[in-house]
């Protein structure tokens, strides 16, 4: 076990360095004042304890069962980590909320959903500091208007001008991008009654492709399969009458170099492309740090964020907004074309972050 000593001006300060330097396994040993503010002991575990090997007992003599007295170690060992564990969370809860707030009920239990929400740290910090004032029913809305102003929304798109507009949807494989296409497509085609036209660079899985042309077939809407830059360039150029062409394209690995390049270069042919990187909203939050770190030579516009209807956590969207300073556009919630799907509002994902209402709590704020 590794421990550690942190001194800080305050306790808030203190934890940040134990997270910081030992991670959120951490447990805290003890605290205490010292000349210039405060002092922790924190451990973690550097290797997982194992149970010694039982040794032979002499056959002449009755030897107690020493794997029923390491099993009766080890549980309480581990009784005593979940012990520490239960201390750390408190002190995280005093250190982030303060101790005064963190004895209330109410405040303390918001703190937990947004933890369970997998919120960055830094942004619950942020979203409770000097939230002490407002009793009850008076903090979810004003939570609902913090979050808001650190949520990004893209705005409601404007079309004519005698010139279509492209956007190419790119992403890792999986995440949904040719059903977001359709869905796109129907929605523009079908509900607001523009011409659309639909352009596919997946010739890597024959599947999609077919796929959207189907779709194409169905909504009678042009449908182009191409393959390189010349032929991106000549697509574009020949539904150029169209007010939307949407383009779907191949899955790559975010760290895929060469071929996200070789993507980059084919959609550069036609320079006002809009990129919008698609995410699909249960990939863990570090996967989806990974991918916007990967997929940032495209210089997207905006993040889809696709399958909220597999995931009950939306926090990772408010961190990836937060991260890569992108809005939100759209979000897909089934797999209905295109039923289901909707423009990303604040109030929308406002609501999907904090607990669930009470009608009385929310007077036109979400």
């Amino acid at each position: 076990m590794r421990i550690r000593h942190f001194t800080a001006p305050d306790m808030a300060q203190a934890m940040r360095l134990v997270r910081q330097e030992l991670g959120p396994e951490a447990v805290i040993l003890s605290t205490g004042k010292v000349s210039g503010g405060v002092e922790i002991a924190a451990a973690v575990e550097t290797d997982p304890i194992r149970p010694a090997e039982p040794t032979p007992a002499p056959r002449a003599t009755a030897a107690p069962d020493d794997a029923t007295a390491g099993g009766d170690a080890l549980e309480e060992l581990a009784r005593q980590v979940e012990g520490l564990r239960r201390q750390l969370s408190r002190h995280m809860l005093a250190s982030d909320l303060g101790a005064e707030n963190a004895a209330r009920p109410e405040l303390a239990a918001i703190y937990r959903h947004l933890r369970g929400q997998e919120l960055d740290p830094l942004i619950i910090e942020a979203l409770l500091e000097g939230l002490g004032a407002p009793q009850g029913a008076g903090l979810l809305p004003m939570l609902a208007i913090r979050l808001k102003k650190m949520l990004r929304v893209a705005p409601e798109p404007r079309f004519g001008g005698g010139q279509a507009k492209v956007w190419a949807l790119v992403g890792p494989t999986g995440v949904g991008k040719t059903t977001t296409v359709a869905k796109l497509a129907a929605s523009f085609a079908m509900k607001a009654g523009l011409r659309v036209g639909l352009v596919t660079l997946d010739t890597f899985r024959i599947a999609a492709a077919e796929q959207l042309k189907v779709y194409g077939r169905i909504m009678d809407l042009p449908t182009v399969v191409v393959g390189g830059a010349k032929e991106y360039q000549r697509a574009v150029e020949e539904l150029s009458g169209l007010d939307l062409i949407l383009v779907d394209t191949v899955g790559r690995a975010p760290g895929d170099a060469d071929n996200l390049a070789e993507l980059r270069s084919i959609l550069s042919a036609h320079p006002q492309t809009e990129r919008h990187l698609v995410l699909a909203c249960p990939t863990r939050d570090a996967d989806q740090k990974r991918i916007i770190e990967g997929f940032a030579l495209f210089e997207p516009k905006s993040l889809v964020f696709t399958k909220l209807d597999e995931t009950s956590v939306y926090g990772p969207i408010l961190n990836q907004v937060a991260r890569a300073k992108l809005p939100v556009s759209y979000l897909t919630t089934g797999q209905r074309v295109p039923d289901d799907m909707e423009q990303a509002t604040l109030d929308g994902l406002a609501r999907r972050l904090l607990p669930p209402r009470r009608e009385q709590t929310w007077p036109a704020v979400c």
